[in-house]
């Protein structure tokens, strides 16, 4: 192990982090043991998950894992790693199964994990089957479909771990059509990206870069729409919140609710579209859809890798010190109108998807972000926007700030380190 693996909380000031923190192997290697394997981790909508046997491969840090709803109905996340000679049991990423079989022995598992076949039995010790079945993370709860799974056995119950203001941040984007419930789209968009995981971590939370990243978007939506646009950075009612346990939000308010309603209409057929759904629900209906199309309007984090926006759930899945995979799943309103479903994933695509005007900006700037980290004339990256001048929540539990600040980021890296550091006892 390195010497700052050894140190971490030399790489993080109360203003800023070294930049060796995403640049040592040995750092990875120590956050996928204390930090991914310590505390929650997201998994999946259980909508990914709606019949018997219907799974998902995944990561937890670097662990490959299998979240499978059984036969019985109860949702797993088993570690996808053969007890006999530890070769992935689960290749494919989704489908339906009701066993798993390793290709190497033959060795087979019922999708709970227990291990009901071997071959030539006779040579094998009669408890096998009891001792070596798949296994099975020690804790796995959902809050309001989100499934949530930790090796931690002594991980606080998930609400506790979420705490009241970062879950009401959840509702309001959870209910953000009508409050109409909200399944996942079957098809999600992975970006590989060769950069730290911890840069989309941070750039999800951070409302300081829009207008400079995503000038060329707001330029589009000005032309198209006739009206200035600007990220509200200087409004009172728009923040940066700090929960505990590294969580946080921006949240722009009812500042941003009216343009982002406007740039929905821009999109090619909107006005059909828009027609059609007013014919089909009547005035009262009407408002409240066109209201929750593009989403809620705000971005919340939770510590490590789950971030909502827009109208998607978005997963970060480190693979190694410079390889991640993000993953973007947007969400349609379950039995909704088609012109409303059709109308969310138009105006998502229009900034989330591979053409278009946002995330790829964003990737482009974590590349460039790499180059920098090359140059040790400066191993400090700063994160003092609003340090200082942050204002405690009603709840005593939250700190405000400008939405611009760095409320979030501070607030991630004071996790880090909690998280980071050694066990009670170690």
């Amino acid at each position: 192990m390195s010497d700052l693996a050894l140190h971490p909380e030399a790489l993080v000031s109360e203003d800023g982090v070294h930049r060796e923190i995403y640049r040592d192997p040995g750092v990875f290697a120590l956050e996928m043991d204390r930090i991914f394997k310590r505390t929650w981790v997201f998994m999946a909508h259980e909508s990914e998950l709606t019949s018997n046997g219907d799974y998902l491969t995944s990561r937890i840090g670097t662990d490959p894992v299998v979240l499978v709803r059984g036969e019985d109905g109860v949702v797993r996340v088993l570690v996808n790693r053969c007890r006999h000679r530890a070769a992935i049991v689960c290749e494919q990423p989704a489908g339906n199964a009701k066993s798993f079989r390793c290709q190497y022995h033959g060795w087979t598992y019922r999708n709970d994990g227990q291990l009901v076949g071997v071959p030539y039995p006779e040579r094998q010790a009669p408890a096998v089957r009891e001792r070596l079945g798949l296994t099975a993370l020690p804790r796995v709860e959902s809050y309001r479909g989100l499934i949530f799974a930790s090796f931690n056995p002594d991980v606080p119950p998930l609400t506790e771990h979420l705490g009241p203001g970062v879950i009401d941040y959840i509702d309001r984007f959870l209910d953000q059509c009508l409050g109409l419930p909200l399944v996942a789209h079957p098809q999600v968009h992975r970006i590989a990206m060769e950069a730290n995981w911890k840069l989309q971590l941070e750039n999800g939370m951070d409302g300081y870069h829009a207008g400079f990243t995503h000038r060329s978007f707001f330029d589009v939506m000005q032309r198209r729409t006739g009206a200035s646009v600007r990220y509200a950075s200087s409004l009172p009612t728009a923040t940066a919140r700090a929960f505990r346990n590294g969580h946080c939000a921006i949240d722009p308010e009812t500042t941003s609710r009216k343009p982002l309603v406007t740039r929905v209409k821009t999109l090619p057929e909107a006005t059909e579209r828009l027609e059609s759904l007013r014919r089909e629900v009547g005035e009262d209906e009407y408002e409240g859809y066109l209201a929750g199309l593009p989403g809620a309007g705000i971005n919340v984090g939770i510590f490590p890798n789950l971030q909502l926006i827009g109208i998607h759930i978005r997963r970060i899945e480190p693979l190694s010190v410079d390889r991640t995979v993000v993953s973007v799943r947007p969400l349609l309103i379950d039995g909704g109108p088609e012109d409303v479903n059709w109308l969310r994933l138009r105006y998502h695509e229009l900034f989330y998807g591979p053409a278009g005007f946002g995330q790829p900006d964003d990737f482009e700037m974590f590349e460039r972000v790499g180059t920098g980290l090359d140059d040790s004339s400066d191993e400090w990256l700063r994160f003092e926007r609003g340090r200082g001048e942050e204002q405690p929540g009603d709840d005593g539990d939250t700190l405000l700030g400008n939405v611009t600040d760095e409320t979030p980021q501070r607030c991630q890296y004071r996790q880090w380190i909690a998280l980071m550091a050694p066990a009670s006892g170690a």
